[in-house]
């Protein structure tokens, strides 16, 4: 009854900083803390562009975000909990529900500003529109006196909506506060969960039989194979005027997570197809388009820019753009028929000028709704200015994963030989000791 009494009273609200993280806080006016969290949240929204075709926005939760006092409150066991974040003209709006001694996300609510920054070419632009949903899973769920932490990637999906969000870095306790501060935490599955990408296991048998032990050593290594499996990779070459600039190869699949006219999400599986054309490719000396046309309206495009100066001496991606269709790749879609464009920023792919980009494990770059897998790559996109009169060769640039993985084998490799002369070392000197001690008895 606690939480009843307490939600008459008006709240107050605070930010503070936590371990580089914003921590927002919601409190009574007596300064009982009952609200307290901190996560990172990704929005991604689809909208209607003057041309009537779908574009995705992305809106990033700023650590600057403050709490509306006005529309923030403390909650009970029959009224919800609600926080609301504004940043700039947008808000971000929680509501947790309390029962049974366990509470979890029962609404979520945002508004956003359809400016040419997030929302380019909306039908709806320079208006304020604001999207509400009912997660499809719970969400932040735990029991009343414990904080819910989480800080692997958790996607929601708003039930009858055509947004989403995916939160990371989470802790959040919305009802049981105790001393301002989060309770024990309730840790959700995905970081319980432990993967192991290299396991080495030492397995040591000794037999005391004799002066001198024998010892077997069994060193196992096993190295994580991807659960995906890849289609066949296809290679592409692209030339101008001024001969070949662009020289590709790499195998890639999409994974799509979209939402059906059941009103259940689903995840559609594609792969990029080896006859994909690259013809709608351009390149110059410091800018390079590699795009793929495939299907009936599919393109990826990869852009490259060229720095070369004192600072930087290297090509980077600065755009990565997946178009697709809403056709029969996907089961009965909400959007059947549209074309919706998702983009990110970052891939993570650079190499050094008049170099190919070399990376044999998986590459994985996310772009709102939708991942890209790529393996096998070898990626020249100013394959004019190299010396090998542009076909792939010579010198390349190793991508951090493939780097990874040549040096743990080696370390793996060192640390079994190493442990196997300790174990040999151990058992010579407890084999010389028992020799010793059997000379002087028989003396």
């Amino acid at each position: 009854m606690k939480y009843l009494a307490l939600a008459f009273f008006a709240a107050i609200v605070g930010m503070v900083s936590s371990q580089g993280q914003t921590q927002w806080k919601v409190a009574f006016t007596n300064g009982t803390v009952c609200i307290i969290a901190q996560l990172d949240a990704d929005l991604s929204v689809m909208y209607t562009k003057n041309d009537s075709s779908m574009g995705n926005a992305t809106v990033n939760l700023p650590e600057t975000a403050t709490v509306d006092t006005a529309n923030s409150k403390c909650g009970s066991t029959t009224d919800p909990a609600v926080l609301v974040l504004v940043f700039g003209p947008n808000y971000l709006r929680h509501e947790f529900t309390l029962k049974d001694k366990t509470y979890s996300v029962s609404r979520v609510e945002a508004s956003f500003l359809h400016d040419a920054t997030l929302f380019p070419d909306s039908q709806q632009a320079g208006m304020n529109v604001t999207y509400t949903g009912v997660p499809s899973d719970p969400v932040f769920q735990s029991t009343s006196d414990m904080a819910y932490k989480c800080n692997s990637g958790e996607f929601s999906q708003l039930n009858g909506t055509i947004w989403n969000v995916t939160y990371s870095n989470v802790k959040v306790q919305p009802f049981g506060v105790v001393n301002d501060t989060f309770s024990q935490e309730n840790e959700c599955a995905a970081d319980q969960a432990t993967t192991t990408m290299m396991t080495t296991s030492m397995n040591t048998t000794t037999g005391m039989t004799t002066a001198m032990n024998s010892t077997t050593v069994m060193t196992t290594i096993t190295t994580m194979m991807p659960t995906t499996v890849m289609p066949p990779a296809g290679d592409w070459t692209f030339a101008d005027a001024n001969g070949t600039c662009l020289n590709m190869t790499f195998s890639a699949k999409f994974s799509i997570k979209y939402w059906m006219t059941t009103n259940k999400e689903n995840t559609s599986e594609v792969n990029l197809p080896k006859e994909a054309s690259p013809t709608s490719s351009t390149c110059n000396s410091t800018d390079a388009n590699f795009t793929l046309t495939f299907f009936d309206d599919w393109s990826l495009s990869m852009i490259f820019n060229r720095k070369d100066n004192q600072t930087k001496n290297s090509y980077t991606t600065t755009n990565y753009t997946l178009t697709y269709v809403m056709d029969d790749h996907f089961l009965n879609p909400v959007l059947a028929g549209q074309k919706i464009m998702v983009f990110s920023e970052n891939t993570g792919i650079e190499a050094d000028n008049g170099k190919y980009y070399k990376c044999d494990s998986t590459v994985k770059v996310k772009a709102d709704n939708a991942t890209t897998n790529f393996s096998e790559m070898e990626l020249q996109p100013f394959a004019q200015d190299a010396k090998n009169n542009g076909t792939r060769g010579g010198s390349f640039t190793e991508c951090p994963a493939d780097s990874e993985i040549s040096n743990i084998v080696p370390i793996a490799v060192g640390c079994a030989l190493a442990g196997l002369v300790i174990i040999v070392l151990i058992a010579y000197l407890i084999g010389r000791s028992r020799s010793s001690r059997q000379g002087y008895q028989s003396v």
